[in-house]
């Protein structure tokens, strides 16, 4: 659900996430249950609505990155426009380990480096915890996701669930784990899953994925 090789930015070609956002899973999910499937589509949709507009208070919230406030100020006025039909709302989050190492992933779909990350899910409390959640299903991986996102990009591409290039919010957290290059084990959505040293990152990387880097190190060096 995160890497988007090709894709087209709107407004901004900058950043993640770009690169980011791995293919989109289908995230929702409806019910067997003969009365249940009428009543289980209007709390989805519901959630997913209160999804949205988390999501804009946490970004009005959050001072945007130095260079990143016309990326931010896009974002937001889309998400103040209400016009969030058929879009897709992105969690995505590179981690920062002790030593300094990120990891980044190698997308089937995609052959390009980037950063972990995925549609929201019905059961999602929050963007980090879609981030943590995300994490732990493609890594095996468990980290401290830091709860402001350092950034974020509307782009419109073609994902799993879509035949059609489909608009797409993706905000980007930073994640911390206080050991050197833990274990990890990929999965079957990955053909590469490494940590890597910020002046060795590998080729190809995904859009803007070097400049997110730089962002998650930034971070996990003022909060650590």
């Amino acid at each position: 659900d995160v890497a988007r090789g090709n894709h087209n930015v709107t407004g901004l070609l900058l950043l993640r996430p770009v690169a980011m956002a791995k293919e989109c899973s289908d995230a929702s999910s409806e019910s067997t249950e003969p009365n249940g499937g009428i009543v289980d589509t209007i709390i989805s949709m519901r959630h997913n609505a209160n999804q949205w507009d988390s999501t804009a208070a946490l970004l009005a919230a959050t001072p945007a990155p130095a260079g990143r406030e016309a990326v931010w100020a896009r974002a937001l006025a889309f998400l103040d426009s209400g016009h969030r039909d058929g879009a897709h709302l992105v969690a995505s989050v590179l981690v920062v380990e002790t030593g300094g190492l990120v990891l980044l992933a190698r997308h089937r779909r995609y052959g390009q480096w980037g950063p972990l990350g995925g549609r929201l899910d019905s059961g999602d409390a929050s963007l980090s915890a879609a981030a943590a959640r995300e994490l732990l299903e493609e890594a095996a991986l468990t980290a401290h996701v830091y709860p402001a996102p350092i950034d974020v990009l509307l782009s419109s591409y073609r994902c799993r669930t879509a035949e059609e290039p489909l608009l797409h919010l993706d905000v980007l957290f930073a994640a911390f784990v206080a050991a050197l290059a833990p274990a990890l084990v990929a999965s079957g959505e990955l053909t590469g899953l490494e940590w890597f040293a910020i002046r060795d990152l590998p080729a190809p990387l995904t859009p803007v994925t070097a400049e997110l880097v730089g962002l998650a190190t930034a971070t996990a060096t003022l909060v650590r």
